[in-house]
C-alpha cells in the first residue's frame, strides 16, 4: 500500500506528465501585489491567491513584504506540503529564505510573501517539502536600490512628523507655550503629530544629550507610549517630564526600533525629531 506522501508525489508527477489536458498545468508567478480571497468550507478556511500585479522587478519597502509568489494548480487529492526556496543568483546560490505552505485537497492555489531589501538578483523555487529536491515551479527576480532611505516605519520615510515641546496641549491638539528652549528642571509636555497614521501600537519618546558638534553623546531616557496604530497624534499630560541644563535631541520612534543594549543615539529611523535647549 502506498504511503500518503508517495500518493501525493505520484499525483503531482501525473499533473506534469499530462500534455493533453490544459487544466493540469501548474502556473507559477512572481507578483508585486496579490489578492487573497477566503472561503469557509465546513470547518476549513480556504485561501485563493490571485496575482494582481505580476512582476520580476521589485523595490525595497522597509519592513513591508515586497515579493509575492503565487502557484495555481488543479486540486491535489492527497494534499501537499510546499516550500518556496529563495537563493541568490541561481538555484545553487547563497541561501536567503525558505517559506512554507500547506495545501489541502480543496486548495487550487498556494502563495508566499517575503521582505527582501538587499539589491541583487534572486532565484526562487516552489518545491515538494517531502523531499524538497522535486521542483514544480521556479523564477528569477531582481531587487533594485532603496530610493526611500531610512524609514519611520513600514515604507514611510523617516522624519515626516513633527514633535513640539509645550507647557500643555489643549483639547484641539494645539501646543500651548511651544518652545525649543526650556528652563532647567521645569516640567513640560510633548506633542507629536504625524502626517499619516503611525501604523504602530507603541511609540517611544527618546532623549539624548548633544555634544558641541550637534551629535548625540549621551543617552538620557526613553518613554514608551501607546498611540494606537490608526492614530497619528499623541500628547503627554501632567508634569512628569523635565531635564537639567543642556542641549538635547528629542526623537519620536517606533518602539520596536529603540536601542536596547547599546544607546549610541544619532538615530535615523524616526517619525519626528527636534533639538531642545534647556537653560
Amino acid at each position: 500500500m502506498l504511503s500518503p506522501k508517495r500518493c501525493f508525489l505520484l499525483a503531482l508527477l501525473a499533473l506534469f506528465a499530462s500534455s493533453t489536458h490544459a487544466q493540469y498545468k501548474i502556473e507559477f508567478q512572481l507578483c508585486e501585489e496579490i489578492k487573497i480571497d477566503k472561503t469557509q468550507i465546513s470547518v476549513q478556511v480556504i485561501e485563493t491567491a490571485t496575482c494582481t500585479k505580476p512582476s520580476n522587478s521589485f523595490t525595497p519597502k522597509g519592513t513591508l513584504r515586497n515579493v509575492f509568489m503565487v502557484a495555481t494548480f488543479p486540486p491535489v487529492p492527497t494534499g501537499a506540503a510546499l516550500a518556496f526556496k529563495i537563493t541568490k543568483d541561481d538555484a545553487n546560490g547563497e541561501y536567503v529564505h525558505m517559506l512554507y505552505y500547506t495545501v489541502t485537497p480543496l486548495h487550487k492555489t498556494a502563495w508566499a510573501e517575503a521582505t527582501i531589501n538587499q539589491p541583487g538578483k534572486y532565484f526562487v523555487q516552489m518545491m515538494n517539502y517531502y523531499p524538497p529536491n522535486q521542483v514544480w515551479g521556479s523564477g528569477t527576480f531582481t531587487v533594485g536600490e532603496d530610493k526611500v532611505g531610512p524609514r519611520a516605519t513600514g515604507n514611510t520615510a523617516a522624519g515626516g512628523g513633527k514633535v513640539e515641546i509645550c507647557k500643555e496641549i489643549d483639547d484641539n491638539w494645539a501646543c500651548v507655550g511651544a518652545s525649543n528652549e526650556w528652563k532647567a528642571n521645569t516640567p513640560f509636555n510633548v506633542l507629536f503629530v504625524n502626517p499619516v497614521a503611525a501604523r504602530v501600537d507603541f511609540i517611544g519618546i527618546v532623549f539624548h544629550k548633544q555634544g558641541p558638534n550637534g551629535k548625540d553623546v549621551e543617552f538620557v531616557n526613553e518613554y514608551q507610549q501607546n498611540i494606537g496604530s490608526e492614530n497619528r497624534k499623541y500628547a503627554t499630560v501632567g508634569n512628569e517630564l523635565r531635564l537639567p541644563a543642556g542641549v538635547y535631541s528629542v526623537y519620536i520612534i517606533d518602539w520596536r526600533k529603540r536601542e536596547v543594549s547599546v544607546h549610541n543615539g544619532n538615530l535615523t529611523e524616526y517619525f519626528a525629531k527636534m533639538t531642545l535647549t534647556v537653560k
